[in-house]
């Protein structure tokens, strides 16, 4: 194997295993990862915990400085990219320096979207995607004893989670009509609510923010068709977006990510992406949608290291999958919980809302599309590579459903490979 110049562009979970999956196959090579922040590279997912203290920042890393001098990857930090020149195989970082490549893989990720509401901007809300930023949000937190949080997504519930357990009070607002929309139905949302509920978190879902403004210490907040609310600590959790602004000119083709095919190739022959930035089409063939969701970017991030390598590989499209740990609570969602189709699919529920107890299973005809899960022992790596797989329950769909855990790993016992 000749050897090459291959640069990652992002330190996050895709960035590291993207620089693993390099190296197990190529010993010589130069391999450069790029880090925005100063930090050793860690997972934004993480983050919540940290805000509440239950890690501390020395546990945050996902490798110490001398996995990468071990592995002979150099670690640029503090030195974003602000621009590149396919034509020339070059890189230009924020501090004028320019690097060379012979083989590119993007992966620096996204940033929190600030939605466009009147005076938002302006009072500079906090956020949640960076160290930095998490620093930020505990010191105020420690300082407060209420804050309102816009957004209900798996962002916005955990941090509301991280700072009740500080024992700060919160309101969070969604716009849309339930907490979690897309990764829980109605009525796993409200299990989840009443929970959150009995922890000092309150809720105004349907709830459109009209206005903010900033004054005396204070966020004040004007609700359409409602009231003001008043807050000294704004958090802001309305969504990430894939951060491609520094493509602009470099005919990498992107839309709402940078568009990859099944082996994380983008329309440049030498240059992948993977993780959050990147947009790709789903597993069930509804076009190219951009999911920032971890085991997608572990995955893509292998993969487009073993395509960059040039093995062949293929891509499936993303499922799907969210787990959700909440005030000693358990639940998870893959694939296709809430299907639009409604006549075309097969739903089996057990709802036990005196237990907080909720198990939903989704067929497509004999095949498990969906599953959704709130308080009930399963494997979720098990039913994902079943739908991922497709593999069908059989005559023993019943007993399937009767006892899922057991049948889950038979099946997959037998088909295996």
């Amino acid at each position: 194997m000749s050897e090459k110049r291959y640069v990652i562009v992002g330190n996050g979970p895709a960035g590291i295993n993207a620089a693993q999956g390099l190296r197990s196959k190529d010993s010589q090579s130069k391999i450069t990862l790029i880090g925005q922040e100063t930090t050793l590279p860690y997972s934004p997912t993480i983050l919540p915990y940290f805000v509440s203290g239950k890690i501390k920042e020395k546990d945050l890393f996902l490798s110490k400085e001398e996995y990468f001098k071990k592995e002979n990857i150099e670690l640029i930090l503090g030195k974003g990219v602000v621009s590149l020149s396919p034509q020339e195989g070059k890189l230009f970082l924020k501090d004028g320096s320019s690097l060379h490549y012979d083989v590119l893989i993007l992966s620096q990720g996204g940033s929190p979207i600030i939605p466009n509401i009147p005076g938002l901007r302006e009072v500079n809300p906090l956020v949640l995607r960076t160290l930095t930023g998490a620093k930020r949000l505990r010191s105020k937190a420690l300082k407060v004893s209420k804050a309102i949080i816009l957004g209900a997504g798996l962002i916005g519930m955990q941090t509301a989670q991280a700072l009740s357990e500080i024992g700060i009070s919160v309101e969070v607002i969604e716009l849309l009509s339930q907490v979690l929309p897309g990764y829980f139905d109605q009525k796993g949302s409200a299990l989840i609510q009443k929970v959150y509920e009995s922890h000092r978190v309150s809720f105004y879902t349907s709830t459109q923010v009209e206005s903010v403004e900033f004054k005396k210490g204070s966020y004040n907040l004007s609700l359409k068709k409602w009231k003001t609310l008043n807050t000294p600590l704004l958090f802001v959790a309305t969504g990430v977006a894939p951060n491609i602004d520094f493509l602009k000119g470099s005919g990498i083709e992107v839309k709402k990510g940078i568009l990859v095919d099944k082996a994380m190739r983008t329309n440049i022959s030498n240059i992948f992406a993977a993780g959050d930035v990147v947009q790709m089409e789903d597993f069930w063939g509804r076009g190219r949608v951009n999911q920032p969701i971890l085991i997608h970017a572990v995955d893509q991030g292998r993969m487009a290291a073993a395509s960059a390598l040039d093995q062949e590989v293929s891509h499936e499209g993303n499922i799907s999958m969210n787990l959700f740990h909440f005030f000693g609570q358990n639940a998870f969602s893959i694939g296709l919980v809430s299907p639009d189709e409604r006549d075309r699919y097969k739903v089996h529920q057990t709802y036990v809302p005196s237990k907080r107890r909720y198990l939903k299973f989704v067929f497509d005809g004999d095949l498990l599309v969906g599953v959704m899960v709130i308080n009930t022992i399963l494997d979720p790596g098990i039913l994902l590579q079943l739908i991922r797989r497709r593999i069908p329950p059989g005559k023993d769909k019943e007993e399937f459903l009767e006892r899922p855990l057991e049948m889950g790993r038979k099946l997959m016992c037998q088909n295996w490979r």
